[in-house]
């Protein structure tokens, strides 16, 4: 009622207020639409339970409840220092499918607690909308057991230990954890971000090679462009300031210059992890981020 009255008030004053208006020229053109927002939370290197991981982890809640994320794209080591137990029982039965890439939705894989070192500090994270945000990762050497002697297990060759790993991420399922192959894409609006395996760039293993990941991302980038704007997303970047060196090259730079050229021109960006740092930089039209500096820290400055 009070509400009413204090409008009603307004209009009978703003009445006494109205004197003719003439129309001095046409009137001006409708704002064009706003192109649609994605917002793209993109971060690596996140799988190990240090105080980097909960800061970042904080900052990421912090941004979320201000200005909540469309998805989220976790760019590899995952799982610190080795990846899933391959030798857990149940793991063993782990298959890739037809395609190499994905795993049989029938098999369920073998729980494994090392997934919550990932999962839990993403835990309950809402995205626009109001539902669960989702996170979509790839593929790290730590996580396919690429650390060292330490990841070695007595009784299985390294390449099926390796093999195993990336299967266990693959069939793993949960609010804070969708890898849906080794490779695949994520279509939001008007990007798609095309998730790739960038371990096959340092060497082929276990069966995946480079010239399979080359032709789906060739296959993967055939609609970008006008009106799609597309992003490779993979562990190791193409090149970096810090880590690779003088002139930030790639130390396995001819297998990755293939790889990207695979894109055909039509990628807008690079998003990696892998080196412990935050960088912006281009390859000519290309250009690459790098945000690998989550859980693991580095020293390296902007």
């Amino acid at each position: 009622m009070i509400r009413l009255r204090v409008v009603a008030l307004a209009c009978s004053l703003l009445a006494a207020c109205v004197h003719d208006v003439e129309r001095i020229g046409p009137v001006g053109p409708a704002a064009p639409a706003r192109a649609p927002e994605v917002r793209v939370l993109v971060f690596g290197d996140f799988g190990a339970r240090t105080l980097p991981q909960r800061l970042v982890a904080r900052a990421i809640r912090a941004e979320s409840r201000a200005r909540p994320f469309d998805l989220a794209v976790e760019l590899g080591d995952d799982l610190y220092y080795c990846g899933p137990d391959p030798a857990r029982p149940g793991a063993e039965a782990c298959r890739f499918g037809p395609d190499g890439a994905s795993v049989p939705a029938s098999y369920a894989p073998p729980v494994d607690p090392i997934f919550r070192v990932a999962e839990a500090p993403l835990d309950g994270l809402v995205a626009r909308g109001g539902g669960p945000l989702p996170v979509y990762l790839a593929l790290g050497n730590h996580d396919v057991g690429w650390g060292g002697r330490a990841c070695a297990v007595p009784g299985l060759a390294d390449d099926e230990a390796s093999r195993r790993r990336a299967c266990l991420e693959v069939a793993h399922r949960s609010a804070a954890w969708s890898m849906p192959a080794r490779h695949y894409v994520v279509d939001r609006g008007p990007i798609r971000v095309v998730v790739i395996d960038t371990n096959v760039v340092v060497a082929d293993y276990a069966g995946f090679t480079l010239d399979d990941e080359i032709a789906f991302v060739r296959s993967a980038t055939e609609a970008c462009g006008a009106g799609r704007f597309c992003f490779l997303a993979g562990h190791h970047p193409p090149a970096a300031v810090h880590g690779y060196g003088r002139g930030g090259a790639s130390p396995y730079g001819a297998r990755m210059a293939r790889l990207v050229a695979a894109a055909g021109g039509r990628a807008s960006a690079f998003l990696a992890g892998h080196v412990h740092a935050l960088e912006h930089l281009a390859l000519g039209r290309l250009d690459v981020f790098v945000s690998g500096s989550t859980a693991m820290g580095g020293f390296g400055r902007f």
